[in-house]
């Protein structure tokens, strides 16, 4: 029988790492669907080229090339708000945009 991810995580102990690690893709999944929505007037080449890396202590990692890193970093009041929204609570603080 399949359990759905989501609802294991508040059957993990919170010192758990597979409890970090799940919380990670559920982060990097998340991040794939609201970059979409928040850069939607932004080309879906320059979109596609961006992908979220790591997830670690409140602190999301974004690879994507040049002008992006300044295009996203104003943006990321909003991408921040949008994936608390999507995760249901507070969980990323702050992203970092690397190229």
């Amino acid at each position: 029988m399949f359990t759905p991810v989501g609802n294991l995580l508040g059957r993990l102990p919170r010192r758990s790492k597979l409890s970090g690690a799940i919380n990670a893709l559920l982060v990097i999944r998340a991040f794939d669907e609201v970059l979409v929505q928040v850069c939607q007037d932004l080309p879906k080449t320059k979109i596609g080229a961006v992908h979220a890396k790591s997830f670690k202590d409140g602190v999301l990692e974004v690879q994507c090339a040049g002008l992006m890193v300044s295009e996203l970093s104003m943006r990321s009041g909003e991408l921040i708000r949008a994936l608390n929204s999507r995760l249901g609570k507070k969980i990323i603080v702050r992203v970092k945009f690397k190229s």
